[in-house]
């Protein structure tokens, strides 16, 4: 369903059609983002264009949820994203304001949309919060979007025209949706949490007087 849904609004609505499916997948947390905008690098469309797209698509569903989580509270961030992590990462946040906001919008694997609805809950001003995700998100669309041009590329130095490579960019998101079902995704996700969000406990040894 989800799948036909991307193929559908990226073929025929181009770069109006990225813009509303990153404020769609952010909102509403059913599509990967990180496939998304690598399969918008690979369409043979205009970079700057898609980059910019892709960033104010971003933008614009980072704060939708943000303020639907900081005015309606935590019951229904858990309704949309689950209940994991939403301690650790609100922990996370608190403790670490805009910096922690930055590190998370760099790094792909890191749920965009959770960031989002946990920052709502936590005391972090919006505006802190909003030149954080700006600023992080840049580097990674661009690493994204190097990846789908690059496998433009490749595939077309094999003969493989857009058509194909439209489909191979959806049996690629049928996959993320399917790994993520099994639970596969979310443990590497959840691994790349436990590395960067749950402090480390340092001991100090006991000395003898």
């Amino acid at each position: 369903m989800f799948e036909n849904l991307v193929y559908h609004i990226v073929h025929t609505y181009g770069y109006v059609g990225i813009f509303f499916l990153m404020i769609l997948q952010t909102v509403l947390v059913v599509i990967p983002s990180e496939a998304v905008i690598a399969l918008s690098g690979a369409l043979g469309l205009n970079l700057v264009k898609v980059a910019l797209s892709v960033f104010f698509g971003l933008l614009v569903g980072s704060m939708v949820a943000f303020y639907i989580s900081r005015y309606f509270g935590r019951k229904i961030v858990e309704k949309i994203v689950g209940k994991d992590w939403i301690e650790e990462v609100d922990n996370w946040i608190e403790k670490n304001g805009s910096k922690a906001i930055l590190i998370a919008r760099i790094i792909p694997l890191i749920p965009f949309d959770l960031i989002s609805y946990v920052s709502g809950l936590t005391k972090l001003e919006f505006k802190k919060y909003f030149f954080a995700t700006v600023i992080g998100m840049i580097p990674r669309i661009l690493f994204l979007l190097l990846i789908g041009g690059s496998a433009r590329a490749i595939l077309s130095i094999i003969g493989l025209g857009i058509d194909f490579i439209l489909v191979f960019g959806i049996i690629g998101i049928m996959i993320l949706i399917f790994l993520e079902k099994r639970g596969y995704v979310s443990w590497i996700k959840s691994f790349v949490f436990e590395k960067i969000i749950k402090p480390k406990k340092f001991y100090r040894k006991k000395t003898i007087k």
